[in-house]
């Protein structure tokens, strides 16, 4: 079982460095957090219009898990509240 994952809140980061998985594994990732994450795949990190312009799709506390290609990287931008600086994810790989 990989560790939960403790991303910075904030800012893009690349889901695949962090938890140590490289391009060619399928990813299903759970929100532990109490604030929603944005979910991207791309090879590149997802463009930052300005304001709240933030891509992807949100995924929250209690919902589905997200499952990735294998093809392509995943960023995730986790929003902070007042209680927590960082998000918390539970990333696995995911064999259909």
């Amino acid at each position: 079982m990989i560790p939960d994952v403790r991303p910075p809140a904030g800012a893009w980061f690349n889901l695949r460095n962090v938890a140590g998985l490289e391009l060619g594994k399928r990813l299903m990732v759970q929100n532990k957090n109490g604030r929603p994450a944005l979910v991207w795949e791309s090879m590149e990190r997802p463009p930052m219009d300005g304001g709240d312009d933030l891509h992807g799709f949100e995924t929250y506390r209690g919902s589905d898990p997200v499952k990735t290609a294998a093809d392509t990287n995943v960023w995730v931008y986790c929003q902070g509240d007042m209680f927590s600086k960082a998000g918390r994810l539970c990333v696995q790989v995911y064999q259909p």
